[in-house]
């Protein structure tokens, strides 16, 4: 397809290029909560900016721990030896931090405020967890620790208390938002946010208060290993090539790619399948892309296109040029949804992606080269391990492109996609629809009505956002769809497949809104092993006749969990990768799923129907 061509056809049916308004990728927070390390988080990041300009990237490569330290002035080591925990004693006490020794590190500002280490006092958490043991003596009043770690590999330290002298409880008062205290127990929870438990503790430490933090703040003050270089670093040749929806299915797709910071502009040519005199062109709006921590490819260029004024049903064919007009991307093809009822279609569903990627890509291969009349993909979280860091977004549109590049991709958001802190990488890098909860940022809710079926995408990231923001929005959308098939995609599931990972609080707030309006599927992932439960109801399994929702858990990388079925479920595998193809039949009424492994076999199969 030369630029000639194109451009004689652009001429001859009296076309111009369209034009696509700038992108805006940095999201606006809605309803965020300030971070409650702000101050810190601004200190770590100008020393951060401060290593950008003094080494080079082999050294920010090569970054230890000990290396980080040295680096440090005397204002940044005693702001970061302090800044991290805050709190109140009611009397002198002894404090023992105690923190996970595994990673090799240990906080450097320990022996700068005088801690000693206390071996006779070391414990296990979670099995296998070796928490070495630190305590200092400590006047009443207020005590101001140091950050977790350079690496931001340890979980935050935890901070025993015990009175300096006599018998008697200190009294410990949190000055950081969210942080607790509990008294120390065995089988007791280290942290807010994660089921890490206490094997035993020796017996100077057993039924102390005990101050916890969030397992999530561990990257708040990274610096080894922030810097990175991706190994898929961008050109000025469009790669990354994908579709999402931002409107209606049946008119509209969004296409998006990737260049490097050379490509000012670039054109999408697009007509129906089969009429290259139809063909027209657009340019693109293009938005820079910002990533300090890659070393090899610090700025990218995203490129897209929304179209809205498709025709249903029809197949389209599209490339992309970033020359104008001198070289194009191969052909690629994609069909807009028919009007409900008017065709058969199916869809894909994955659980989490997360590890192993490549391994997932040849999965999502095998899945488009056996069922190419899938229409749609949908993840239902952890896109990737770490989504803070571009390099694994990298790698997952590496891999993704080579299917979501001619069928869209329908993402929910995981707690690796954000990595307990604000989902931006993943906002900036999907286009996805703006009608999701009022309360949050556009992205991390939506739905889309293919034909007959209604999906809606939620956000179960309960540590940072309240499910309660959801259900307002949650009732009034599968309320107000008139949609013969009705599911929903999120990540934490409500049944777990194994005991202490349940997620009461989604459960208890999202639960009696599905059974309100008899949704059929819930779509999940997290636990890393595959689960579906007989239809349930109010919590129960439903009696035979009645309608209830089937709840499955899948994963499609390679990081696998053991499983502990609960009685109500229906099938269970573990260390088993798979994709879900889900056919619908509009003119039956019927409804097919399989889970397929990476061999390609069949392992659970169930059919639903409706009038």
């Amino acid at each position: 397809m030369s630029r000639k061509f194109l451009l004689a056809l652009a001429l001859s049916a009296g076309l111009a290029f369209s034009q696509t308004p700038a992108l805006a990728l940095q999201p606006a927070v809605a309803a965020a909560p300030a971070s409650p390390h702000a101050a810190l988080e601004s200190d770590v990041s100008d020393i951060l900016d401060r290593m950008v300009r003094e080494m080079g990237p082999d050294e920010r490569l090569a970054l230890t721990p000990e290396s980080a330290a040295a680096f440090l002035n005397a204002e940044e080591r005693e702001r970061l030896s302090t800044g991290f925990v805050r709190f109140t004693v009611d009397r002198p006490a002894r404090l023992f931090v105690a923190f996970d020794s595994a990673y090799g590190e240990t906080p450097f500002w320990l022996t700068d405020l005088g801690f000693q280490r206390r071996a006779d006092l070391d414990f296990i958490v979670d099995v296998e967890d070796p928490f070495h043991v630190w305590e200092k003596a400590v006047s009443a009043g207020e005590v101001n620790l140091g950050v977790p770690s350079l690496s931001g590999e340890l979980k935050p330290y935890i901070v025993f208390a015990a009175p300096a002298e006599g018998e008697g409880t200190v009294a410990i008062t949190p000055l950081v938002p969210g942080a607790d205290v509990q008294t120390a127990r065995e089988g007791g929870e280290a942290y807010v946010d994660d089921n890490d438990w206490f094997n035993a503790l020796p017996a100077e430490l057993d039924g102390l208060p005990v101050l916890r933090s969030f397992e999530s703040w561990e990257l708040v003050s990274r610096m080894v290993g922030f810097f990175r270089a991706t190994d898929y670093p961008s050109s000025a040749t469009p790669d990354h090539l994908q579709l999402t929806w931002q409107d209606d299915p049946r008119t509209g797709v969004t296409v998006q790619w990737r260049t490097d910071e050379t490509v000012a502009d670039s054109i999408l040519w697009l007509a129906p399948a089969g009429d290259d005199g139809a063909g027209r062109m657009l340019a693109a709006g293009a938005a820079a892309l910002t990533s300090r921590q890659i070393v090899n490819d610090p700025d990218i260029r995203l490129h897209r296109v929304r179209l809205d004024d498709l025709t249903p049903a029809t197949d389209y064919e599209y490339a992309v040029s970033a020359d104008n007009g001198q070289t194009w991307t191969q052909r690629r093809r994609f069909r807009t949804a028919a009007d409900a009822g008017a065709e058969p279609y199916a869809f894909v569903y994955l659980g989490d992606p997360q590890n192993g990627l490549d391994e997932w890509g040849a999965l999502i291969r095998q899945s488009d080269g056996r069922f190419p009349e899938a229409r749609f993909y949908m993840i239902a979280g952890d896109l990737i391990d770490h989504g803070t860091e571009r390099d694994n977004w990298d790698q997952f549109f590496h891999e993704g492109s080579t299917v979501f590049d001619r069928t869209p991709v329908v993402p929910a958001l995981g707690n690796h996609d954000s990595h307990g802190g604000h989902p931006t990488l993943y906002l900036q890098q999907f286009a996805l629809p703006d009608n999701g909860a009022e309360t949050l940022d556009p992205g991390r809710t939506y739905h889309v009505t293919y034909q007959d079926l209604l999906v809606v995408v939620m956000d179960s990231n309960y540590d940072l956002v309240e499910p309660e923001l959801q259900t307002e929005w949650l009732d009034r959308v599968l309320g107000q769809s008139d949609a013969r098939w009705k599911v929903v995609i999120y990540h934490h599931p409500f049944y777990a497949s194994r005991p202490g990972r349940d997620n009461h609080p989604l459960r208890d707030a999202w639960g009696p809104i599905f059974d309100r309006h008899n949704v059929d599927i819930a779509f999940q992932g997290h636990d890393h092993a595959y689960m579906r439960t007989v239809p349930m109801r109010g919590h129960e399994p439903v009696a035979e006749g009645e309608h209830g929702t089937v709840y499955l858990v899948a994963v499609s990388g390679t990081k696998m969990y053991e499983q502990e079925l609960p009685a109500f479920a229906a099938f269970g595998a573990v260390n088993t990768r798979t994709y879900q193809i889900i056919q619908v039949d509009p003119a039956t009424g019927t409804l097919t799923y399989r889970a397929i492994d990476a061999d390609g076999g069949v392992i659970d199969s169930f059919d639903l129907s409706k009038d």
